[in-house]
């Protein structure tokens, strides 16, 4: 018993030497941010489409998309949470009682006021109301959201498609996810962060289900 006294003492001061956490180690998750519609029942809706690429914001004039491994793995992963959640993804925006569209923020800052009906003041190739059917032709948003979205940040929306009764509807933001985070000097480390963020922001909306 005397011998495990001095390994006992030296795993206690290691210990207690580790009782915060790193604020390094923690500058690497990304922060999530969510928000929704308060009075859509996520369960009146089944079918959902997402587009199969990223779109990039950019300094660009020109329309940008993101079609590489790494952005199949961010549209898997939000195919996959959708699943979990009882959505079932469909390949026509016409049967879709739902659409999710993601972007990136790769090189420029933006300040977004909602609401707005001119979403990113007409950046070129943003999923318009016009993408998602010819009944659209603004946005609506029921709740105030007001963010500085920062270089090296995800956001990702799902937009009522139910509504195709008339023309010139508007289209309907029933759930948001802002993800902003530090880029690092690694590819796979930055898939994983944002991968972890996304898991994180249907962990924070126990109310997006269809079950």
């Amino acid at each position: 018993m005397k011998k495990l006294i001095p390994i006992l003492f030296v795993v206690a001061v290691m210990t207690a030497c580790q009782k915060e956490p790193s604020l390094s180690e923690l500058d690497d998750d990304y922060v999530v941010f969510t928000d929704y519609d308060k009075s859509a029942n996520f369960g009146d809706y089944l079918t959902y489409y997402l587009p199969d690429s990223v779109l990039l914001i950019t300094n660009s004039d020109k329309a940008t998309y993101w079609t590489n491994d790494d952005a199949n793995y961010i549209l898997e992963t939000f195919a996959e949470n959708m699943a979990a959640r009882g959505f079932v993804q469909v390949d026509s925006k016409d049967e879709a009682d739902l659409g999710l569209q993601v972007s990136y923020i790769e090189n420029v800052r933006y300040f977004v006021d909602y609401p707005n009906t001119n979403w990113w003041w007409g950046y070129p190739g943003y999923w318009g109301p016009g993408y998602w059917g010819p009944y659209w032709n603004s946005w609506y948003y029921p709740y105030p959201v007001v963010y500085s979205y920062s270089v090296n940040s995800f956001l990702a929306e799902l937009v009522d498609l139910t509504d195709k009764t008339g023309a010139n509807r508007k289209l309907s933001i029933v759930w948001d996810t802002y993800m902003a985070g530090l880029k690092s000097g690694s590819p796979k480390l930055n898939r994983n962060l944002v991968i972890q963020a996304i898991e994180q922001s249907f962990v924070q909306s126990p109310y997006l289900t269809n079950e």
